[in-house]
């Protein structure tokens, strides 16, 4: 019986992190990150202050979980993507641009998402507290890159001479570069920014 009810508490505690992370997302989405105050996130997520100051101590740690929180989640993205439909088409290309698509705004979820991360971004460069996770990430995602680069260039899917690690970072600046042009332009001038995507990845990863 002790083990069931420890098990009903640890999954109320995992609904309620979960419920005050989406109120982090929801928060900084609409007013940015210095609105995402422990009070008006705890009221976004029903719960007291009191409450979410026991699962994350100091606004630091609360911060840094919600980017991680938005990481995952762009990540899992990603592999379900790349096992769904279309993803039979193994080029190069095709492979990378399913992948953008799953970070760039192009719905009200992921444009939150994106607004999460810029805002954090924006907040590590003067606070070095928080620039470990995106500096790890932006490594980690960079050397994945280099060698899935280096395999296609050895497999003959990437011209002979292409330098993979030039490549991973030209990809990432793409990718970058449009999603914060699609978080200002209008919806109806999306479809030409990843018509943009498509022209670019192109040139870069040619056979």
């Amino acid at each position: 019986m002790e083990d069931v009810a420890s098990s009903g508490k640890q999954a109320d505690q995992d609904e309620l992190a979960g419920r005050i992370l989406a109120a982090v997302v929801a928060v900084i989405a609409e007013d940015g990150f210095e609105g995402a105050t422990i009070r008006r996130v705890a009221a976004r997520a029903r719960c007291s202050a009191g409450a979410v100051q026991k699962r994350f101590a100091t606004r630091t740690q609360l911060l840094r979980a919600t980017f991680e929180h938005v990481v995952a989640t762009v990540v899992e993205r990603m592999r379900a993507a790349a096992d769904g439909p279309g993803a039979g088409d193994d080029t190069l290309v095709a492979q990378q641009r399913i992948a953008a698509l799953q970070t760039l705004p192009l719905d009200d979820e992921r444009r939150s998402e994106s607004l999460v991360w810029i805002s954090y971004l924006l907040r590590a460069a003067v606070d070095e507290s928080l620039c470990d996770i995106p500096l790890n990430l932006d490594r980690a995602v960079r050397d994945a890159l280099v060698h899935d680069l280096a395999a296609a260039r050895a497999h003959g899917g990437l011209r002979s001479e292409a330098n993979p690690a030039e490549l991973a970072d030209a990809l990432l600046a793409l990718v970058d570069g449009i999603a914060i042009r699609m978080l200002y332009t209008p919806p109806a001038e999306h479809a030409a920014l990843v018509a943009a995507l498509d022209l670019a990845l192109e040139a870069l990863l040619p056979t």
